[in-house]
């Protein structure tokens, strides 16, 4: 049959017509499921990852006391969930590699090893931790001493946070240091940075000290970025600093350090973050500052500037003899404190300012208001500024019951400092009618 050259030009041109019009009405919708093989839920038909891959658990295992342990050690390199109906073993140095999130389960239990390593959890820059507990099942870091007697602090050298912040220490921008302890590399010039999230988190008997300026400490928080959440945080009995920021920007509100050998909370290296609701309970038989706040004590001067601002502070400090202060203001930091009850003992002080800081102070960079310091020998030492500063005082007001209690007398509303904070027009860190620490934290 003689076909018209004409009318099969137009019939092949209305078939390519019909269907790039189509193409829009049929779509092939990429199957979600788990694409990684080595994952027990692996779906060979799944083209797009949704994140539900399970792993069969190849962690070694050891049992002591009857229970038994799954071992966790080196480098965590791809993604993983610790859950709470396994107990973990730390041993020697944990470290999540970037790219890779640790997720522990609310409930979870984790110890340090008494094996002759120096156990710490270590997520390194690029790397994130998903540790969510709640008031009835916080996430818990322990020494194994817990179980088989003789914990102390001292047994662990806690969590390492590291980041991609800045830090002031290495030249400005962009550098980077090694963080104590062999726990890695920190530092950078993102100052949003996510290192993850942690709320009702507990780490007991931590702050290993390896040796001269060489310690781990309960949370240590190194080049840690904005991004990172940290709420509902305690440091319990540990033989270093509770919580320690080495630069960079991180923030944490609700946090608790309880019998710490050292400081409570320690700042250095250009830290730029903010703080709220922090509460310290020294031990008289072994302590020092509740807050040692530095900019670097090799260079006063070098930027950028450790300079956060922290609202709603409780310290009960306690009297180990050495007369020591209850807030040092030194080494060339600024920054800005609010709303603080500072209770004393003994034949210390309550708040000091000293080297280029007291410099910071009188040009008002370095602010210290609407807070009460009492019970000291000297309630405000070196610091006239504060001390004359009509939103201060040096009255006990008998608000306090251990650290519970805030009083309501020149307070101001942190919310009009930076939207960050939460509202809170009292001095001191937990409110009698809301104790944040009830259920989850352990006591002195």
């Amino acid at each position: 049959m003689k076909i018209n050259a004409s009318l099969t030009s137009r019939l092949l041109t209305t078939l390519v017509v019909v269907g790039i019009a189509a193409a829009p009405l049929t779509s092939c919708k990429k199957k979600e499921g788990c694409t990684d093989p080595s994952a027990v839920n692996y779906d060979p038909d799944a083209d797009n990852d949704d994140g539900t891959c399970i792993y069969a658990s190849t962690d070694p295992t050891t049992v002591i006391n009857g229970q038994t342990y799954h071992v966790l050690s080196g480098t965590i390199g791809s993604s993983r969930t610790l859950g709470s109906d396994k107990r973990w073993l730390l041993s020697g140095g944990v470290f999540v590699a970037g790219g890779a999130v640790l997720t522990i389960d609310a409930g979870t239990m984790l110890y340090a090893a008494d094996d002759g390593t120096t156990p710490f959890l270590s997520v390194q820059r690029g790397g994130r931790i998903n540790a969510v507990g709640s008031p009835s099942a916080p996430i818990v870091f322990t020494t194994i001493k817990t179980i088989t007697g003789g914990a102390a602090p001292g047994a662990w050298g806690g969590i390492v946070l590291n980041g991609y912040a800045q830090i002031n220490i290495c030249g400005g921008g962009g550098c980077t240091a090694e963080g104590e302890g062999g726990s890695g590399t920190y530092g950078g010039s993102d100052d949003t940075d996510n290192s993850g999230v942690m709320k009702y988190v507990r780490v007991e008997y931590a702050g290993k000290i390896l040796g001269t300026d060489n310690e781990l400490n309960g949370f240590s928080f190194n080049g840690v970025g904005s991004g990172t959440v940290l709420e509902h945080l305690q440091a319990y009995k540990g033989s270093d600093d509770g919580f320690e920021f080495f630069g960079g920007t991180a923030t944490l509100k609700w946090a608790l350090s309880t019998g710490n050998s050292d400081d409570s909370f320690d700042w250095s290296h250009g830290w730029r973050g903010k703080g709220q609701f922090w509460a310290v309970h020294q031990d008289p038989a072994s302590c020092d500052r509740g807050f040692e706040c530095d900019n670097w004590e090799t260079d006063f001067m070098v930027q950028p500037f450790s300079n956060p601002i922290v609202s709603n502070f409780t310290i009960v400090a306690a009297d180990d003899g050495t007369a020591s202060e209850a807030v040092r203001l030194r080494h060339g930091t600024r920054g800005s404190l609010y709303n603080g009850l500072v209770a004393g003992a003994g034949a210390g002080s309550g708040i000091r300012v000293s080297d280029s800081s007291s410099t910071w102070m009188d040009q008002g960079l370095l602010i210290c208001r609407n807070t009460t310091a009492y019970g000291f020998a000297t309630n405000w030492k070196d610091c006239d500024p504060f001390a004359n500063d009509a939103t201060n005082s040096a009255t006990d007001p008998g608000v306090l019951s251990g650290y519970v209690g805030t009083e309501n007398a020149n307070a101001v509303d942190p919310t009009t400092l930076d939207g960050w904070f939460s509202p809170a027009t009292y001095k001191g860190a937990v409110p009698a009618g809301d104790d944040w620490t009830a259920g989850w934290t352990l006591p002195l």
